[in-house]
């Protein structure tokens, strides 16, 4: 659709009336629309249970009649009842291409790293996302952040949005933080690994604090006090700015 269609009220309500007249089922809706100042068109996805590709191509000459309507395309499944988004490549998340790592992948990555490798892994993954986390700060949050409010809304979302887990931030200081993250994925993960540990996240959220408290990988220093892992109802990240020697 052009981008008109933004601003014209009751066009969600047209494309749904069509699938409506079709005694169609809609499984799915989800809309995007590029962000201000950047080209592109605005893009509706629908994923609807259809008899037959007669009724999806009676649908979508109905819905090219529709006003701001550019183009419609329709996908079959690709196998007997699976049908795919053939649409939404690449995966995009606030500008950045994603990857969809599901939690199955985690666990074997987890079971591989911790015994295969041992503690060295945690020291090599809370690094690496260290890294990651400042280089997010600095291309995001320092951007966006205005407030210490700002940089608690925009953390939290971004945990959610991304799969980690509900965070919530308990206290944040200048130089003390205490988050708690509930069904954490990471964590969940790590079950039944003797002497495993939170790493990743951890060290996604230290760089993000880095950044926040203006200082390195030196000078913050990660303790998880609570861990889903061990039974714990939730996982409780603290840091502190102070002196603290990484593994890597």
């Amino acid at each position: 659709m052009s981008r008109e269609a933004v601003r014209a009220v009751g066009i969600i309500e047209e494309v749904a009336r069509v699938f409506r007249e079709e005694n169609a089922s809609i499984l799915l809706f989800k809309a995007s629309v590029p962000p201000s100042g950047v080209e592109g068109e605005v893009r509706i996805i629908v994923s609807a249970d259809l008899r037959d590709e007669k009724q999806a191509e009676r649908i979508a000459q109905k819905l090219r009649r529709i006003r701001y309507v550019s183009r419609v395309e329709y996908a079959k499944p690709i196998i007997p009842g699976v049908g795919v988004d053939a649409w939404s490549h690449p995966q995009m998340l606030h500008g950045d291409r994603a990857l969809v790592l599901s939690e199955i992948y985690m666990r074997e990555i987890m079971v591989f790293g911790w015994g295969g490798i041992g503690p060295g892994f945690a020291g090599l993954m809370y690094r690496a996302f260290f890294e990651a986390g400042r280089k997010m700060y600095d291309e995001l949050y320092a951007k966006l952040v205005r407030t210490r409010e700002d940089f608690i809304k925009l953390l939290e979302a971004r945990a959610r949005l991304l799969g980690w887990g509900v965070l919530k931030v308990v206290e944040l200081t200048e130089d003390k933080a205490v988050f708690r993250v509930y069904d954490n994925i990471e964590c969940m993960s790590l079950k039944g690994i003797e002497g495993a540990e939170n790493s990743m996240l951890r060290g996604l959220i230290a760089g993000v604090l880095s950044g926040y408290w203006k200082t390195d990988v030196y000078h913050i220093k990660p303790a998880e006090t609570k861990c889903i892992a061990r039974g714990d109802p939730y996982c409780q990240l603290e840091y502190r700015k102070e002196k603290y020697e990484p593994l890597v």
